[in-house]
């Protein structure tokens, strides 16, 4: 059989073992013998017993051992594609939906989340649990941009609250609202005046929150698409930490446009527009997919959603 193509109707398909086709997605969603196996409940051993017979059947590696994991062959990916959307209407459909009363649930969450996370949505979830859920505990774990995935994975966080755009394909995700961009600078700034020009942008040295100390992000990508750049001067590690360092300077940073909103609240700061077009982005749940179903973590993303509703 070619291993660049699978002629399926050459397959005796009705003797396929759904637990094959089970432990195809879970090595796929899970990147790991290991927890793909705990996720069905097996022996790591049962497991390759049954990655060897999947080899054997489409003829193809569909599973390369690499630093960080099992990376699928391009068969695998076409395989999963094929089985995943007709596995999941399987299991939605024998699947009775277990009843979660949140007046008597008794638990510990944990959420990844960035200063903007911690500060924007939070707190309305942590008011919100206390009212319908008083035994639930929040806990938080603060990550740097994209690091999170390795907390999913291993399942030390429940939930992310991240950027969309370059999820794994084992993690689902859920569009909670839009963000986009505002400047903040000292009212008394002597670079800008009433209106931020893009020359005035670019002229004042900047300031950005960056825990990893990265001197550049996407505004400096679309500063290069306009043929211009910044000098960024000072990185902090966290959003509240900029307004005492701003305050009566020639300083600007460019920040959420909720974050900014918030800052610019501060005696001695004021918000200006962008000098140039922001296109928004999405923030979003993110949780590792084999939770989909299960019916105490969709209780807390529904509490999630309707806490980002109170910010939308």
């Amino acid at each position: 059989m070619n291993k660049k193509y699978i002629d399926y109707a050459e397959m005796n398909i009705e003797h396929i073992d759904l637990n094959l086709i089970k432990a195809l997605v879970a090595i796929y969603e899970e990147r790991q013998v290991t927890s793909a196996a705990e996720r069905l409940g097996i022996t790591q051993p049962g497991l390759s017993h049954a990655l060897g017979r999947l080899r054997d059947l489409f003829d193809d590696e569909l599973f390369v051992r690499r630093q960080g994991g099992m990376v699928p062959t391009a068969v695998a990916e076409d395989v999963y594609g094929r089985v995943r959307p007709g596995l999941r209407l399987l299991q939605e459909s024998v699947e009775v939906p277990a009843r979660v009363d949140p007046r008597t649930l008794d638990r510990t969450f944990v959420l990844g989340m960035n200063d903007y996370g911690a500060h924007i949505l939070l707190p309305r979830l942590i008011h919100r649990i206390a009212v319908v859920a008083p035994a639930v505990r929040l806990k938080t774990r603060h990550y740097a941009h994209r690091t999170q995935f390795e907390d999913l994975r291993d399942g030390t966080i429940d939930l992310s609250i991240t950027v969309t755009g370059g999820l794994p394909s084992w993690i689902s995700q859920e569009i909670l609202f839009e963000e986009t961009a505002l400047a903040v600078a000292a009212v008394d700034n002597p670079m800008i005046g009433e209106r931020l020009t893009l020359d005035a942008y670019t002229a004042c040295p900047h300031v950005i929150m960056a825990p990893d100390g990265s001197v550049r992000n996407w505004v400096d990508e679309i500063l290069s698409e306009l043929g211009r750049s910044r000098t960024v001067q000072h990185t902090l590690p966290h959003f509240l930490a900029i307004p005492p360092v701003v305050v009566g300077t020639n300083l600007i940073t460019t920040t959420p446009r909720r974050i900014a909103e918030q800052l610019g609240k501060s005696d001695g700061l004021r918000t200006y527009e962008l000098p140039f077009p922001v296109p928004p982005h999405h923030i979003v749940q993110a949780w590792r997919r084999r939770q989909d179903r299960n019916p105490v973590h969709r209780w807390l993303r529904g509490e999630v959603r309707a806490a980002a509703a109170e910010v939308a």
